[in-house]
């Protein structure tokens, strides 16, 4: 569970190794999943909520279909509009920038701080396209918000990254400019926090707790 009650995480999502891949993440996925029913069985009472505040996260969540139904007869082609953009198009977007500018495969796991910043400057661009989203189907929907949830990670992602100063996995991602282990300064733990209000971010060590036997 995250330091927000009731949310759970897993993969890159859940941090501290960046050993996750598929097997990792599939281990994760079934400990969150079975901690979230854990969760709940043990807090059964109903939370109190705002009505008129759940009625705006409806709306919010079920905006991508709104968006497809009111353009998705403006081209011959639903897939192809200039007023929204499909969940594919956005996930392909989304992983140009991480895969060119974040250390992936296109160029060999390796990045430095101007590829970060300018991954950074894309995802801006990417952010206000995700207001565009649009959803043909619940399938879709699910893959709107799944896609959203990718965007958020990929920029802490990016944001932890450009923070440590140092290589801590050579394989899984190369800091070119900063090419060495730094046992010294960065032997910790990189959180990220992002305000809602001032839609600034805050990123920080946390200290490593070793266990000795």
């Amino acid at each position: 569970m995250a330091s927000v009650k009731g949310i759970f995480c897993a993969g890159d999502a859940s941090g501290a190794s960046s050993h996750k891949f598929s097997d990792g993440s599939h281990a994760e996925g079934r400990i969150a999943a079975k901690a979230a029913l854990a969760y709940i069985v043990d807090n059964p009472e109903q939370p109190k909520l705002d009505a008129a505040k759940v009625e705006e996260i409806k709306k919010m969540v079920l905006k991508p279909l709104d968006i497809f139904q009111q353009h998705c007869n403006e081209t011959d082609n639903p897939n192809i509009n200039e007023n929204y953009i499909k969940p594919r198009q956005f996930i392909h977007r989304l992983q140009k920038i991480m895969d060119e500018y974040a250390g992936g495969i296109t160029t060999f796991f390796s990045t430095n701080k101007p590829l970060l910043e300018k991954g950074l400057d894309l995802l801006k661009f990417l952010k206000e396209d995700s207001e565009k989203l649009a959803a043909a189907d619940l399938n879709e929907l699910m893959r709107c918000w799944e896609n959203i949830h990718r965007m958020w990670q990929a920029e802490a992602h990016i944001r932890t990254i450009l923070f440590r100063e140092e290589t801590r996995w050579p394989g899984y991602y190369f800091r070119a400019d900063t090419p060495k282990i730094d046992q010294k300064n960065w032997k910790v733990f990189v959180n990220c926090k992002w305000d809602p209000k001032t839609d600034k971010w805050d990123v920080f060590k946390r200290d490593i707790i070793e266990i000795v036997n």
